[in-house]
């Protein structure tokens, strides 16, 4: 009785939502329904644990998601998936809600699921999914997340034998949780044209091995402190098979190869790999053919895509989003525009989170990334953007040789402080900002 109280509740939520021009909602109406029903996702009737997968980790969720989504629908499968992101409890029931029906049983096929790192074990408890993707676990929000081995013990408590886990070779975290699960799949990049390796210096970030804690070694990074590694110290990693490698990587053709099958990549930069080698494992184990996989890839457009390009104040803007509080996404957008060798105008934008009290303004992660091949590709013009943040990120870039008579420092990065400040700057150099995407603005 109370569930279907529950179902017929945010059924009549999302009706009058609709019909008042606000949309369905996305979290809502699974939060009215779990007050009802505190176990209301677990009393769902008609699914099938052994198509449902759950894609959760720091960086590449959303991204990863929507390409599951989109191989699968494109083969014929119907999925219920939270495409706006809302990844908690809550979120995850008004997702299954749109798709019930009255009796309140599942109408799709196969459910596929972006999941907060944090609170896995608790969507895992009413919904026990077969299969758990792991994009990555790295520094990230650390008002809310802390640092990495506090999200490592939340994504521990949600695996079991129960699980088939899907892990990045390339990244160490996660890639030691592959022993908690019942069977594991790996995936990785090869070594390609935009891989690199870094200096060893001061500024320089690396990663800690998270068996014994010892530095380890990389060959090569394709993003960020991801990549081909071992510890030379307890050999975690070395001499381990990958099940489905990206090679032949094709940025100016926009294609590269897994196991042997051609793949379309409608994007030229590196990050994506790891989410399109993702999906591609995961759809082949949910029992997706290969030729219907590329074929999907083919029409692939990100419908949340974090680079974008656009006019203003007579200059082309190339607009990088990157995650709020995150220095490996902002160290992958900085080597984005590093590649452009123009003499360039560089914007970088910060959006302090200030909804925990007692407020607190987060400075030192700008020193966790190294901007210094930017500084080396050109640049004309150098722009920090925040209330708060703006001097303490420019002393970051001036420690690395930014040359202050170039420096601007803007009190925040709203279109018409943007469009004044280039403005005043002659010429038609090439604008990059990149900007923070706050986790409430997803």
């Amino acid at each position: 009785m109370r569930f279907h109280l529950a179902l017929y509740t945010a059924k009549l939520i999302v009706r009058v939502s609709k019909l008042l021009g606000r949309g369905g909602g996305t979290y809502f109406p699974g939060k009215i329904a779990l007050k009802i029903d505190p176990k209301f996702v677990a009393h769902i009737k008609g699914i099938d644990r052994t198509k449902t997968i759950f894609i959760t980790g720091t960086n590449g969720k959303s991204t990863t998601v929507n390409l599951i989504h989109h191989i699968l629908t494109s083969s014929g499968v119907k999925v219920s998936c939270n495409l706006q992101g809302a990844n908690m409890l809550t979120g995850v029931a008004t997702t299954l809600l749109m798709d019930m029906k009255l009796s309140g049983k599942l109408k799709t096929e196969a459910i596929v699921l972006e999941t907060d790192e944090r609170y896995i074990r608790l969507i895992r408890e009413q919904l026990p999914a077969k299969y758990i993707g792991i994009v990555n676990v790295q520094k990230d929000q650390a008002q809310r997340n802390a640092e990495p081995s506090y999200i490592m013990d939340k994504l521990r408590a949600a695996i079991g034998k129960d699980v088939t886990l899907f892990v990045n070779r390339d990244e160490p975290n996660s890639f030691s949780l592959k022993e908690l699960a019942g069977s594991f799949i790996s995936y990785g990049v090869a070594e390609n044209e935009r891989s690199y390796q870094k200096a060893d210096d001061f500024f320089t970030v690396g990663s800690p091995c998270p068996c014994c804690h010892n530095p380890l070694s990389f060959k090569t990074y394709n993003i960020e402190n991801i990549g081909p590694f071992h510890c030379p110290s307890c050999g975690f990693g070395k001499d381990v098979q990958t099940d489905y490698v990206v090679d032949s990587v094709d940025f100016e053709g926009k294609s590269f190869t897994v196991n042997g099958t051609k793949y379309a990549f409608n994007f030229n930069t590196a990050y994506f790999l790891y989410c399109y080698v993702l999906a591609i494992a995961a759809a082949t184990e949910l029992g997706v053919p290969q030729k219907k996989i590329a074929s999907a890839l083919k029409k692939f457009e990100n419908i949340r895509g974090r680079l974008e390009t656009k006019e203003i104040a007579g200059k082309t803007l190339s607009y990088i989003k990157m995650k709020q509080e995150n220095s490996e996404t902002t160290q992958s957008s900085l080597n984005l525009v590093a590649r452009d060798d123009r003499e360039k105008i560089f914007m970088i934008g910060y959006d302090e989170c200030l909804d925990l009290y007692p407020p607190l303004v987060i400075s030192f992660y700008p020193f966790d990334y190294d901007p210094r091949a930017v500084l080396a590709s050109g640049v004309e013009k150098w722009i920090t953007m925040s209330p708060a943040m703006g001097r303490a990120a420019a002393l970051r870039f001036l420690y690395d040789g930014f040359p202050e008579d170039k420096m601007l420092v803007l009190p925040d990065s709203t279109e018409d402080t943007i469009k004044d400040a280039l403005e005043k700057i002659p010429g038609d150099a090439p604008v990059y900002l990149v900007e923070e995407i706050p986790y409430y603005k997803k």
